[in-house]
């Protein structure tokens, strides 16, 4: 009986152990599971600002084609006593159906002319966000990233902009970016004569250092650096971006342009009698347009399209500057001249939409879409496959 008794109380005992572990591995299981609800809910509930969306801007400075190729434009920015400046900028593009890739890089020195009406002279790109909001109060991030587009002759999918204090919050995250690894650098081929310096690579050093792992344990820090950040992509999508940017450079074959370098650009002195260097758009648009070659779709290229562009919307040198970026996607524009009198809206010609439906969709994305699309010519000569006459209307892209 009393060995009976005994065993009684040992099998109390063991059901009393093994209830507690299961307790202990069911609780462990609930808080880990509870961890990473609140760690999903506070990425997805975490948002960028952006203002081109706030304003209305978005459909003329970025890019609203459904695409195999995204450009996505990177700007660092820093502080200069009570100014804000762009430290540097980059530009990546990839086709993600082909295996090439090019990196950018922009450095905040660098002049760009055609602002003189505005400012009295030219300004430099680490300053175009402190003239938008002298222009427009609050809306320099916007009058930046166009001039960007303006000076490059490019028109953007996606913008990530760093505050100073985004800059410093990545850090926190991820730690230093101003590191270099030269196994980097073997990832990029450049034009013929290019040096890339060590500041090139930071975007690439950014991405290697991503960590979802630092993200589980840093969620206060992803909502602090998130209230410093710009952009039109959503929170998810912005990691997503530098996650896999490393793998989709490493991937391809990826070509560097370096605008510090001297090739692209032309020294003159400034108004207060010092040197300053501006961008040569005529060498980096035969640079860019030889590696451009190498991503566009094959429709594209084998429509060989003949664009001409008629400027009557009495802002000057908008022919020239459409036509440049209609260029530098991919098309021909064999002509750019004034219009034979100054029209209210934009009007696209077309002599064959089927045959150059390709072609059709860049020139729209340029043109933000805004136009009259007509399947014929206009009234005085041209001999391109497309003409567009440029409206009154256009001159909302150049102000936000």
């Amino acid at each position: 009986m009393k060995r009976l008794k005994e065993q009684s109380k040992t099998k109390s005992k063991t059901h009393k152990k093994i209830n507690l572990s299961k307790i202990l591995v069911y609780t462990l299981i609930t808080g880990i599971i509870l961890f990473f609800c609140i760690y999903f809910v506070t990425l997805l509930s975490a948002k960028l600002d952006d203002s081109t969306k706030v304003n209305g801007s978005n459909q003329y400075l970025l890019s609203q084609a459904n695409d195999d190729t995204s450009t996505t434009l990177v700007v660092l920015e820093g502080n200069n006593g009570q100014e804000k400046k762009i430290n540097e900028a980059y530009l990546f593009l990839a086709n993600k159906n082909k295996e090439e890739s090019i990196l950018i890089y922009i450095p905040g020195w660098m002049y760009y002319g055609g602002l003189e009406e505005d400012f009295g002279n030219s300004l430099a790109v680490s300053s175009f966000r402190y003239a938008g909001d002298f222009l427009q109060e609050g809306r320099g991030v916007e009058y930046a990233i166009w001039q960007i587009g303006q000076m490059l002759g490019i028109k953007v999918d996606n913008y990530i902009w760093f505050s100073p204090e985004g800059a410093k919050h990545y850090s926190n995250l991820y730690g230093d970016v101003s590191g270099v690894e030269d196994r980097v650098k073997e990832y990029y081929k450049v034009a013929e004569g290019d040096s890339l310096n060590d500041v090139f690579f930071k975007l690439s050093m950014m991405s290697s250092r991503y960590s979802s792992f630092k993200n589980i344990f840093g969620m206060t820090k992803l909502i602090e650096f998130s209230n410093s950040v710009y952009s039109n992509l959503s929170f998810t999508g912005f990691l997503n971006f530098f996650n896999t940017l490393n793998k989709t450079v490493a991937g391809t074959e990826a070509y560097g342009i370096d605008l510090s370098f001297h090739r692209y650009s032309t020294e003159d002195l400034s108004t207060s009698g010092g040197q300053i260097r501006y961008m040569n758009t005529n060498e980096f648009d035969s640079v860019y347009r030889s590696l451009i070659a190498k991503i566009i779709d094959r429709s594209l290229e084998k429509e060989r399209v003949r664009v001409e562009i008629y400027n009557g919307s009495g802002v000057p040198g908008a022919a020239k500057q459409f036509g440049r970026k209609i260029e530098n996607s991919g098309c021909d524009v064999v002509r750019y001249e004034n219009a034979p009198k100054t029209i209210d809206r934009t009007v696209l010609y077309i002599s064959n939409e089927e045959s150059f439906a390709s072609s059709l969709k860049v020139v729209s994305e340029i043109l933000s879409g805004s136009y009259d699309l007509v399947v014929g010519r206009p009234e005085f000569m041209t001999t391109g496959d497309i003409v567009v006459v440029l409206g009154q209307d256009i001159k909302q892209m150049y102000s936000f």
